[in-house]
């Protein structure tokens, strides 16, 4: 019996320090420690908000761009994000410092709520401007991709053109999250999805308020999209959304619940006077309602 015990505690001490071994490796003194725990930073991942908020168990997120077409006050600039939070947007981009600061602000209040934040990326080109003032993400072009890239302190999103881009940066180390234009075809769409891990973040972009609300079809044929490893399109970023008109919130409700909803013929308009005030046709496309917006007339 004491040589059973004896055995049992030996067994539960070597069990213990094997453990704390597994998961806390002695670095090797061959090795530089900064190999040994690769920084978030080298990835272009310094906080995992945009994989987070980008990242959907099934269908794609929606993001949108504010491109203002005139000037916004504070309030407003608030109250839209606000909104915009409310409308299930993944995330809010736009070159604009101003919008940034606002914005980044007014989603900060949101911590621990739900919904919480919208991360916000810039598009422009004073990134040191844009992580002042509170920037979750940049987007920057892959083919001017350097190792500075990925030491500014926020996520990085790399436009990428081509599988070839694609190809060179996943071969640097890098493969947390990329833009694909609108224009890339779908032939090379598959060969960039072949090349890219499960793990990234691929958000394609579309035009806002399409004919015929063509916007919708194009964002269920990117979603059906897969790999033979199982990679998507994670997300869609309908450009210029907003421009800061009365149709900004308006459009950002129909294509949340137009994309990832299952084919209907009735449109749900959660709270919306659309129906009612000429918005919205009545014409039905494959199960979608398209819709019509003033913006365009």
């Amino acid at each position: 019996m004491i040589l059973n015990s004896t055995f049992r505690t030996l067994a539960i001490y070597l069990f213990i320090h094997a453990s704390e071994a597994f998961f806390h490796p002695i670095p090797s003194h061959h090795e530089p420690l900064h190999q040994l725990y690769m920084s978030t930073a080298t990835t272009g991942e310094a906080t995992g908000e945009i994989r987070a908020s980008l990242k959907k168990m099934r269908g794609v997120s929606i993001s949108v761009e504010f491109r203002p077409e005139h000037t916004l006050d504070s309030n407003e600039m608030e109250i839209l994000s606000q909104e915009l939070r409310k409308a299930k947007s993944a995330s809010i981009w736009t070159s604009d410092i101003h919008a940034i600061e606002y914005f980044s602000r007014e989603q900060s209040t949101a911590r621990g709520n739900f919904p919480g934040p919208c991360p916000v990326v810039f598009t422009g080109n004073d990134i040191k401007s844009a992580v002042e003032n509170g920037a979750t993400a940049v987007l920057l072009n892959a083919g001017d991709a350097n190792d500075a890239d990925l030491e500014i302190g926020v996520d990085v999103i790399y436009k990428v053109e081509s599988a070839k881009e694609m190809n060179n940066l996943i071969a640097s180390g890098f493969d947390y999250a990329f833009f694909l234009s609108e224009s890339m075809d779908n032939n090379e769409l598959a060969k960039i999805l072949e090349l890219t891990p499960q793990s990234s973040v691929l958000i394609s972009s579309l035009s806002s308020m399409q004919e015929e609300s063509a916007e919708i079809p194009r964002a269920k044929e990117l979603a059906a999209f897969s790999s033979e490893l199982g990679t998507k399109v994670s997300g869609v970023l309908m450009t210029k959304a907003c421009v800061g008109d009365a149709e900004d919130l308006k459009y950002v409700h129909f294509v949340t619940e137009q994309i990832n909803k299952k084919s209907s013929s009735t449109f749900s308009m959660t709270g919306l006077t659309g129906a009612t005030n000429g918005h919205f046709g009545s014409e039905i496309s494959g199960g979608n309602q398209s819709a019509k917006w003033r913006r365009k007339e």
